[in-house]
């Protein structure tokens, strides 16, 4: 199984005013087990949207999305939701980190709500903030750590299930220049670690250089 994820002429129209407003048309993409596909296009140009169909969060308008070679019926929660839990994981712009959460807590919550023991969640999640470089701030909280210390907590999380995929919405978009290569380099050699792909959306030229494969989501929508 060489294809973690496919979009088949898969478009998205919101309705604004009454009228359609198509934010792409018919794009067809494929990702491989263990690519790193960065994502390019303007701010407003629908990179976000993409993201959040390919990672089962809205449906498209039309076409059809397969994750691991199978076919998403939209219309079945248990299904959608099974696969964000195990085969998809988030790093967004804004991190969403739980406030009252530690870092420890945060990393670990996923894998807890995959009904995994709470014990077994907070040992895996310890020794993937080590793997981050945050093992002395394993029980601080969001607003005690950093920006770029942010964004490896959430690269810890979206790891502990051990995705197929993980799909990552400028994650360096609030970092200066030194940070965002820093948690790029840590989240690619993590990534490279555990096997799985990823889809990195993000305006910076430098952060698209250091993936595999760079596509513009202008040069995919038809």
């Amino acid at each position: 199984m060489n294809k973690v994820l496919e979009l088949k002429k898969v478009s998205r129209t919101y309705s604004l005013n009454g009228e359609p407003l198509n934010i792409f048309k018919d794009i067809d993409l494929t990702i491989k087990k263990k690519e790193r596909v960065a994502l390019v296009g303007p701010s407003g140009g629908g990179k976000t949207s993409l993201l959040h169909v390919a990672g089962l969060l809205e449906a498209p308008s039309s076409g059809d999305v397969l994750v691991k070679e199978n076919l998403i019926d939209w219309s079945s929660d248990r299904v959608l939701s099974n696969h964000r839990l195990k085969d998809i994981g988030f790093i967004f712009q804004f991190n969403n980190l739980l406030s009252d959460f530690s870092a420890l807590e945060n990393t670990a919550l996923p894998y807890i709500i995959s009904g995994n023991s709470r014990k077994i969640a907070l040992e895996k999640a310890e020794l993937l903030l080590s793997q981050v470089g945050l093992e002395h701030r394993t029980h601080s909280f969001p607003n005690q750590l950093s920006g770029g210390e942010q964004q490896r907590v959430a690269i810890a999380r979206s790891l502990i299930n051990n995705p197929s995929i993980i799909l990552a919405d400028e994650p360096t978009g609030n970092l200066d220049f030194e940070s965002s290569i820093n948690v790029i380099n840590i989240f690619n050699n993590l990534v490279d670690e555990y096997k799985c792909s990823i889809i990195l959306a993000t305006h910076d030229s430098n952060i698209a250089k250091m993936q595999d494969r760079t596509i513009s989501i202008e040069g995919l929508s038809s």
